[in-house]
């Protein structure tokens, strides 16, 4: 019982200390953050020990006025180390929060954006549709004869209206894909770009200067890296696509398969306690449009232990 009541505390104090290095931390989140620290000496000490384990020493001299008052300042007295669960939420949480000025730099430069967990369709000038899965953000160019989209970050199905004269481009980190008239999919990853053709044909280069294109027909798909081109493949999965209609459908996919799936729709890491369950093999589909609940579906679903650490971190297994 007394465990259960420090991981409590533990998670009260991981919240606070995420909260207040936030950029719009308000005089009432300070305010209710000294009546937190004056309920109990606990919760002085998870604080003060969360600070110390990660080396904040900035964010305990932003509140001097508080560290005088409660005297938790890091010090090196006997500690209670946090159940590691808690630690890892916390390092999960950091990492996890995106710099503002990299969001601010694509919302400057893009027309169109979706939230995570938002599907969003977009008709352009040309009669053509872009449908943004989530997180997403394009800019559009239908300027002077051009019919050109660039992808900034994740995610867009294109349905694209048949125009012998203006071929649509569309270009991303590491690719460029050009058709006349046709549905694919143009996925926008950290290291790699990923093409995928429903019906008609495209051609993708490797570069931003046209050159040596791979021709992909229906039901093919290629991932395009760096400084290479792969070899086209059958689109055999309909986990991938599937989000168009609302839902993520796996049929004979892997556990962790569907969870990196899962991953792009809601905040947080997921972790696999027991590895043996990466490799499990389901079928079944999931609704998108209640994003943050696909998880728990999953888990009455299918009977599979899960621990939420925080609304963020989940351990499976």
């Amino acid at each position: 019982m007394e465990s259960e009541l420090n991981d409590n505390i533990d998670e009260q104090a991981v919240a606070w200390f995420i909260r207040l290095r936030a950029d719009n931390v308000s005089n009432e989140d300070r305010k209710s953050f000294d009546r937190w620290l004056e309920q109990a000496a606990d919760h002085r000490r998870a604080f003060d020990e969360v600070c110390a384990m990660w080396g904040d020493t900035a964010l305990l001299n932003s509140l001097r006025i508080n560290a005088k008052l409660h005297r938790i300042t890091p010090k090196p007295p006997k500690k209670r180390y946090l159940n590691p669960k808690i630690a890892l939420a916390l390092a999960a949480c950091l990492v996890l929060a995106v710099p503002l000025a990299g969001r601010m730099r694509i919302l400057l430069r893009a027309d169109y954006t979706s939230a995570m967990g938002e599907r969003k369709t977009v008709l352009l000038e040309d009669g053509s549709t872009a449908m943004l899965n989530t997180d997403s953000a394009i800019a559009v160019n239908m300027k002077d004869g051009k019919r050109s989209v660039e992808l900034f970050k994740g995610e867009v199905f294109f349905d694209v209206k048949p125009d012998p004269s203006r071929p649509f481009l569309v270009r991303a980190d590491h690719s460029t894909t050009r058709v006349l008239g046709t549905r694919f999919f143009v996925n926008h990853r950290k290291e790699s770009d990923e093409i995928k053709v429903l019906s008609g044909r495209v051609e993708v280069s490797d570069s931003q200067i046209w050159k040596d294109p791979v021709v992909l027909g229906e039901d093919e798909a290629v991932t395009v890296y760096e400084a290479s081109l792969g070899h086209p493949r059958k689109l055999d999965s309909k986990l991938s696509t599937s989000w168009i209609n609302g839902f993520l459908v796996y049929e004979n996919e892997t556990l962790e398969a569907l969870v990196e799936a899962i991953n792009r729709y809601r905040p947080g890491m997921v972790f696999f306690k027991d590895a043996s369950l990466r490799q499990l093999k389901i079928n079944g589909r999931l609704s998108i449009r209640e994003s943050h609940d696909m998880l728990k579906v999953l888990q009455r679903t299918m009977g599979i232990k899960m621990t939420y650490v925080t609304d963020w971190v989940v351990i499976i297994g």
